[in-house]
């Protein structure tokens, strides 16, 4: 049986998904009737001096000392036991048995001898590889660049910018891999949910004014409420600073124009290639009757259910006369996050153990909407689980969130919520 064939059993394999992937080391036959493990097969690492993956091995941007250390799992002393119902729980005794390196430092093993796409446009490779549909701006963008007189690549680069994920197709520098479940997870950075699609990433050059020395996370990318939908917006996140989804506009155009014209005002020895860039940018959305208006957020904030910890909202079928669909969470976004700042700064099992059992009710309440069909509740606390970056709340996070995203927007996001974190 070849790779793909394996990788389409596993896919279609209806068991849950083993919290430790290809890590697992569990030989309890009980164990993987439950549980389903991805092929072992994936080769040995990429040279990483083509550094076309390095976001695989990047380290979270989070890594304090205390969350160095072995973490409590909040889901229960065994995996197993968590199957048992749908709940998710924090537990009060923390996990005997010795695990895996945490999901977030684990290094993704590719061919050493990679093959890579040919350049193509194709939108049905592209959503087969990605899941998703990419818009028309996204080609016109690209048409765009190309037509600046250098390459695309090199024309992004003259600004400090980086097209990756589904622009490397376009450049003929994707990857091909037997192991499409890593597509979903190409160039996705520490804070990105499923909803949040990364096209672009800034690198910052080492230059004297600059103290910094190493690359900066910022990234832009396309944000969709639901994955058989066009986007609703282009977003951006810096995963060094927090978790915050910033939407930019409502294309391609708008947000790349919207950085060009910031990083003018930032970056003096980048200021003349960013305004040429910025008349090239005008000049083809004018042509092509293209917007460059930023996002108007206050109109989304009307239409969500919630504005969510990471602030891009969500959206959910909601019934204003039975109210069902969504309830509020039990605690506020403030409330939250103090909480994940005291499990972040606790040094002892016994201080983080009393954080988690502060959150426990939090999770319960959750529970109890879920039961009761309100699963944009428990959308919203998968979020904040999330976007505290800990890597004791993983676990309920996953659960809470992108494993009901598919009973609100079919499989899509079940299968990138299926995918190991990286």
């Amino acid at each position: 049986m070849g790779d793909s064939d394996e990788w389409k059993n596993y896919v279609n394999d209806p068991r849950m998904v083993c919290k430790y992937s290809s890590k697992c080391y569990q030989k309890n036959p009980e164990h993987h009737k439950r549980f389903k493990h991805p092929p072992l097969k994936i080769g040995k690492a990429i040279n990483r001096a083509k550094g076309r993956l390095s976001p695989y091995a990047r380290p979270s941007p989070r890594g304090s000392p205390a969350r160095q250390e072995r973490h409590l799992s909040p889901s229960g002393n065994s995996e197993e036991t968590m199957t048992k119902s749908d709940d998710v729980t924090v537990d009060s005794k923390p996990e005997q048995v010795d695990k895996p390196e945490p999901e977030d430092q684990r290094v993704i093993e590719l061919p050493e001898n990679i093959a890579f796409y040919d350049k193509s446009t194709d939108n049905s490779l592209l959503k087969e590889l990605f899941l998703v549909e990419m818009p028309d701006d996204f080609f016109k963008f690209f048409e765009c660049i190309s037509e600046c007189g250098k390459t695309f690549e090199e024309t992004l680069s003259s600004v400090n910018l980086m097209a990756i994920g589904p622009f490397e197709l376009l450049m003929g520098k994707l990857p091909n891999l037997d192991n499409k479940e890593l597509y979903l997870v190409h160039w996705r950075f520490f804070y990105d949910p499923p909803e949040f699609q990364v096209t672009k990433y800034l690198f910052r050059r080492i230059v004297i004014f600059l103290e910094e020395k190493k690359d900066s996370q910022y990234h832009i990318g396309y944000f969709r409420d639901d994955p058989k939908e066009t986007p609703v917006f282009v977003a951006s996140n810096d995963c060094e600073k927090n978790y915050h989804i910033t939407p930019m506009a409502c294309n391609l155009f708008g947000a790349v124009y919207k950085y060009l014209q910031n990083e003018k005002k930032h970056s003096p020895f980048t200021s003349m290639a960013c305004q040429k860039l910025m008349d090239k940018v005008k000049g083809y959305a004018e042509k092509n009757n293209i917007s460059l208006e930023e996002f108007n957020m206050k109109k989304r904030l009307a239409k969500v259910v919630t504005k969510s910890l990471h602030g891009a909202g969500i959206m959910v079928p909601y019934d204003k006369k039975t109210q069902l669909g969504y309830r509020h969470l039990a605690e506020t976004d403030a409330s939250l996050k103090k909480m994940f700042e005291k499990l972040e700064k606790a040094t002892s099992k016994t201080e983080k153990m009393e954080v988690l059992s502060e959150l426990q009710p939090v999770i319960t309440n959750i529970n109890i909407a879920l039961d009761e069909s309100d699963f944009g509740t428990g959308i919203e606390g998968g979020i904040a689980l999330f976007c505290s970056g800990l890597q004791e709340l993983a676990q309920p996070a996953m659960r809470l969130a992108w494993l009901n995203l598919p009973k609100l927007h079919n499989d899509v996001w079940k299968v990138e919520a299926d995918t190991p974190d990286h």
